[in-house]
């Protein structure tokens, strides 16, 4: 197996909001600058969380089958076949029509899982419990309503860093979400926000780096 980069180990979340319209992706991970691999997402188009060891081709990749009127496992499907090494990947796709779906390959790290919501996604591998993705999916459903896209993302990261998340240690978060702007489908990024290396807690860093985010907007 040949592998380019950091090995991304890690845990995620993929969301979308029926009222905002806004799609995001939140993860965290033992590995340096999961934010630079692993989120993927369009407005109108769809989510992607692309781990384990990690292709992040597939990303771009699934989001235009699903440009092009693919669901999520269809979309997904297809871009695995392009992939040399499926067995080592992990992925977990959204799509506009709450259509879902996830890769876990034969060969990613232990212990790994994946959970849905109705307007969500989780997957993780190398973690202390599979329980964790369960519980962010349900974290992230119950927070969607009054907490909104971002918080209910942030929210989900938290349960699951509290819950011990990534067995090495939590050292890298992130989040990205996309919607309507004012530049087209040629930038829809509302926030894309990364805490690439902390010795311990990225997903509280995160958590108030997008309080201030959000208060100088």
């Amino acid at each position: 197996m040949v592998v380019y980069g950091v090995f991304v180990l890690t845990y995620s979340i993929v969301g979308l909001d029926p009222v905002s319209g806004f799609i995001g992706v939140g993860t965290a991970s033992g590995s340096i600058a999961v934010g630079s691999r692993v989120p993927w997402a369009k407005y109108l188009v769809g989510g992607v969380a692309t781990q384990a060891y990690t292709n992040p081709s597939l990303g771009p990749l699934i989001l235009g089958y699903l440009e092009k009127g693919l669901g999520a496992a269809e979309a997904l499907r297809r871009a695995l076949e392009s992939d040399p090494e499926p067995e080592y990947r992990q992925v977990a796709v959204i799509d506009y029509n709450y259509g879902k779906a996830v890769h876990n390959g034969s060969r990613i790290p232990a212990s790994s899982g994946w959970s849905t919501g109705d307007y969500s996604v989780c997957n993780a591998n190398l973690v202390v419990s599979t329980e964790i993705p369960i519980a962010m999916c349900r974290v992230f459903e119950e927070k969607l309503a009054g907490k909104g896209l971002a918080w209910a993302l942030i929210e989900a990261l938290k349960i699951a860093e509290n819950m011990g998340g990534d067995k090495r240690g939590d050292h890298s978060a992130a989040i990205l979400v996309a919607g309507k702007t004012p530049y087209g489908k040629l930038y829809d990024k509302i926030i894309d926000l990364r805490i690439d290396y902390a010795e311990e807690k990225p997903v509280e860093k995160l958590a108030k780096l997008l309080e201030i985010y959000i208060s100088k907007q």
